[in-house]
């Protein structure tokens, strides 16, 4: 059965079910000619006669029997699963499944969905809020088209589009502010520091960028969230070490946003699909919001 064309197959099928040549022409729309000629080339391939031929009708050998019964259930077995894949693609085409990191999902989807449903109302998005590592997951298993996030380096099962640049930050509050325009992490080695845990990729970021520069920080506490973390700086408890994209949850009455100096002290957002995923038309749609949405 190796290299059997399945055309092949079906054009067998429905002469074997129809009993004639002819009536599986009408049925496949092809001349009766052309069906007993697939029907030779077949019969060629497996090496073994399908039909015994009578004057103006036909009828299956043993081996013809045997076939039949195998194929016929299995062609109905594609069938029905050709029929669950196109309604599962026919809900998903009016839906949009997105996966956003939590600090961006709290600082820029609430403009980004008051937008697109405004502008396509009968479509349904699906909004998860999820760590980078996690979103991976969701894009392999096809719950989410795709994810706006921190790049994460070596990932050949996915393409990365980058949309911004964004730089690492120290919220520095009032009773910790020697006024400096920039520092570095030397200059916060001891500062009381607060930093997301080692699961955030922003954690990543910070430990390579420390290990590279051969510094180690006074980390006084290590939160989950962002919002977290620029709460208990603007409260005096230490310098907050937060990506840039961060700062619009950020209390700067009692705190200043200061870049932290260095080649390297960056990440791009951007958006993260699984490679060879193909969108649909409200994907696209969503897409050019976001990509709107992060070039102002």
């Amino acid at each position: 059965m190796h290299g059997v064309n399945l055309k092949l197959l079906q054009t067998f099928v429905c002469a074997a079910d129809q009993g004639s040549f002819r009536r599986a022409s009408e049925i496949l729309k092809r001349s009766p000619s052309a069906i007993s000629m697939q029907i030779r080339d077949l019969e060629a391939q497996l090496g073994i006669r399908l039909f015994v031929r009578a004057q103006k009708k036909i009828a299956l050998t043993v081996e013809g029997r045997m076939l039949f019964k195998q194929v016929q259930g299995s062609m109905a077995e594609i069938q029905a699963c050709l029929e669950t894949l196109t309604e599962m693609s026919a809900k998903r085409r009016g839906t949009v499944s997105v996966a956003f990191a939590p600090t961006l999902a709290s600082t820029r989807m609430g403009g980004i969905l008051t937008t697109y449903r405004r502008r396509f109302p009968e479509s349904t998005v699906t909004i998860t809020e999820v760590s980078t590592e996690a979103a991976l997951r969701l894009l392999q298993d096809q719950d989410a088209e795709f994810y706006i996030g921190p790049e994460l380096p070596n990932l050949t099962d996915f393409e990365f589009e980058p949309l911004v640049k964004d730089r690492l930050f120290a919220l520095i509050p009032r009773n910790l502010d020697d006024g400096a325009e920039t520092v570095s992490f030397a200059d916060l080695a001891t500062k009381p520091v607060i930093l997301l845990d080692q699961a955030s990729a922003t954690r990543k970021l910070i430990d390579d960028l420390l290990t590279a520069e051969g510094v180690d920080l006074n980390v006084s506490y290590e939160i989950q969230t962002t919002f977290t973390a620029l709460r208990l700086a603007a409260d005096g408890l230490g310098i907050a070490i937060v990506p840039q994209i961060g700062l619009d949850m950020a209390d700067t009455s009692e705190c200043r946003a200061v870049a932290i100096r260095g080649e390297h002290a960056f990440r791009y957002i951007g958006i993260l699909t699984a490679r060879g995923y193909v969108r649909h038309g409200y994907s696209e749609q969503m897409l050019k919001l976001i990509r709107q949405e992060f070039s102002t």
